[in-house]
């Protein structure tokens, strides 16, 4: 599951040599059928929400992909001035959906009750074990390329207190799904359908 702005370009070309679509997981269930989408291994990568949102503001800001990226950003975010502005005076649950890079992540994995229809999450932080966790299951050799990298400051630098708030509020479920908090996490897996705590020695700074 390509979910936006967390690495899922990188991972994708250095896989398959292509970009799958942004669909969400229950859109490939309907497109494969329910018997053979449970057969697939299914995984995906996920960031820290308060990281993730700062790279999408960045990236679109900056003219993002292509002329669609910019038209949008043009249209929305031209008199916006800084990141602070965006999050506390632009940013609303309705905007979330303005644009596909602000989405929640579990929108692209979980169903409509919150429940993973994945096999393995990945972490944007530990990218490098973790692909090689999914290459080794793909029976592949691959090497991590990265690709469509932003220039940016660090996140944790560019949060108010107010920011850091908000943004734990609109994206409470990626929070609690994925085991976030501003400065870190606690790695959750899939075990039979559901989020479970990671092992304790998957504990992260």
């Amino acid at each position: 599951m390509h979910i936006t702005k967390s690495a899922g370009t990188s991972v994708a070309l250095s896989l398959f040599g292509k970009l799958p679509y942004h669909y969400r997981a229950w859109e490939y269930r309907v497109i494969f059928g329910r018997r053979r989408f449970n057969q697939y291994f299914k995984f995906a990568f996920v960031r820290n929400p308060w990281d993730r949102l700062y790279s999408a503001y960045s990236y679109l800001k900056g003219g993002g992909w292509n002329d669609d990226d910019r038209a949008w950003s043009q249209q929305h975010l031209a008199d916006i001035d800084d990141f602070e502005q965006f999050v506390l005076e632009w940013l609303t649950p309705e905007r979330l959906y303005a644009h596909i890079h602000f989405w929640p992540q579990s929108d692209f994995i979980c169903d409509k009750h919150g429940k993973p229809l994945i096999d393995y999450l990945g972490y944007f932080e530990e990218i490098q074990d973790d692909f090689q966790v999914i290459a080794q299951k793909l029976g592949s050799d691959a090497t991590l390329a990265h690709t469509n990298k932003s220039k940016r400051a660090g996140y944790q630098q560019v949060y108010s207190e107010a920011a850091k708030q908000k943004v734990a509020q609109l994206y409470q479920a990626d929070i609690t799904h994925f085991g976030y908090r501003f400065d870190g996490h606690q790695r959750m897996q899939v075990e039979a359908g559901q989020w479970q705590p990671a092992p304790a020695a998957a504990e992260n700074p």
